[in-house]
């Protein structure tokens, strides 16, 4: 991490003062160092330094260099900050500049923030102090088992999600590792763990993948312009002959992506379908992808295809009077609608993990379910350098109802929090 460049020794008190410049739009290093009154040896030094100068490559509107020179007005020092936690230090030693990248101290905890929702789930937890994008991810992880927006005012919700802190102030969350909402008298938990293929996903107490085998969202669509109806009027023929599916209005070449694993059955023309792409996917289902600009190059029949994997081009051939994605979902070659039909569940966990996920979530359930009359909570007392900062707080009834709101009054701070040192490093 060093580049040599013909100069003698120089002491601290020779350096001249720290220069902050920002960036500015169309910037780039040369232009910043030019403002600093840097040559173009200087810049092009730092950069071949080694990868960890890479980011000056790439800087932004806004991002700022504090920039120091000695007094031949070379490069003495620069900072340069990555993101929250990793600043890049650049130092002259002698006639060698020495870049590293320095990580300050952080600490991950484990927050559950319980209580009952209000005008809806979203902006309750952010009134309690949840950050808006612990609440997008719940929305994200329950969209296939229930719509958060049907929340009613006191229906419960439980989360429990890891935070990221440095000097106190937190500056990352998530992921969240469980949740619970309980509505019209149902309870819906999720946790987070791993599948069978090793990717992170949600599941149910009893293993049951929460993300669903299909997606009902082929393609980025703009708008529904034609919806499933088995009496249509037929916008090209003007006969009553049954939408067996619903058309997704597009741009013309937007990717079509498999609703579900499967096989391709049929990659072809057919007569008003235009181009179609036909899948075989499991349990006697199949899904269409109708009036294709363009299929897939080297899509054949027989060819496996994953759930998400491009199959073609959004276009308006066979009867189609603009560019959308005609998608039906079938079973037993029967269509239904595939805006409304109940979708199967995507891969639950194999047997064999079942008994160590069972193990591993029953401390999640204990926390997302509380004493009704215990408050979990991290206090001003609480040693900071303390693995455990949990402390069972006797509060009255009315107040145990919503412990969240009871911590605030309080001023407990956090409702929950298990603490995790990580310490600086170099990079």
């Amino acid at each position: 991490m060093q580049a040599t460049e013909a100069l003698g020794p120089t002491t601290t008190s020779q350096i001249t003062p720290w220069q902050q410049l920002t960036v500015h739009s169309g910037d780039t290093l040369s232009g910043v160092f030019a403002r600093a009154g840097l040559g173009a040896s200087q810049w092009r030094a730092l950069l071949n330094l080694d990868t960890s100068t890479d980011a000056l490559r790439h800087i932004h509107p806004g991002d700022t260099l504090n920039i120091r020179k000695t007094p031949a007005g070379k490069l003495a020092e620069l900072r340069y900050r990555l993101g929250p936690i990793k600043t890049l230090h650049v130092n002259r030693e002698g006639s060698k500049l020495r870049a590293k990248i320095e990580k300050r101290a952080t600490q991950t905890r484990e927050i559950t923030a319980t209580g009952t929702v209000g005008e809806s789930l979203s902006h309750s937890l952010i009134a309690n102090g949840v950050p808006a994008r612990i609440a997008d991810q719940m929305a994200h992880i329950y969209r296939y088992r229930h719509n958060l927006r049907h929340l009613h005012p006191g229906d419960r919700f439980s989360v429990i999600y890891r935070a990221t802190y440095s000097d106190g102030r937190q500056i990352s969350s998530g992921p969240i590792l469980a949740a619970s909402i309980t509505t019209n008298h149902h309870n819906y938990k999720a946790f987070r763990a791993k599948d069978a293929d090793g990717d992170f996903g949600y599941f149910d107490t009893a293993g049951n993948s929460y993300m669903p085998a299909f997606t009902r969202k082929p393609v980025a669509y703009t708008r529904i312009s034609s919806r499933f109806n088995l009496h249509r009027l037929n916008p090209v023929t003007h006969t009553v002959r049954p939408h067996e599916g619903v058309d997704m209005a597009a741009p013309m070449g937007t990717p079509i992506h498999a609703a579900a694993e499967g096989t391709v059955k049929y990659a072809g023309w057919m007569h008003g379908y235009g181009r179609i792409v036909e899948l075989k996917n499991f349990d006697g289902y199949s899904t269409r992808y109708a009036h294709m600009h363009k299929i897939r190059s080297n899509l054949d029949v027989g060819e496996h295809v994953t759930k998400g994997e491009v199959i073609g081009y959004v276009g308006e051939s066979g009867e189609a009077t603009g560019p959308h994605l005609h998608f039906e979902i079938r079973r037993d070659g029967v269509a239904y609608n595939p805006l409304t039909v109940e979708l199967p569940s995507g891969h639950s966990l194999p047997h064999d993990k079942l008994a160590a996920y069972t193990r591993k979530i029953q401390p999640l359930i204990a926390k997302l379910s509380p004493a009704p009359t215990t408050l979990l909570a991290k206090t001003a007392s609480t040693p900071a350098d303390n693995d455990s900062c949990t402390r069972a707080v006797s509060l009255n009834a009315t107040l145990a109802l919503d412990p969240v709101g009871a911590a605030r009054q309080h001023s407990l701070g956090n409702i929950f929090c298990v603490v995790h040192h990580q310490h600086p490093t170099n990079a």
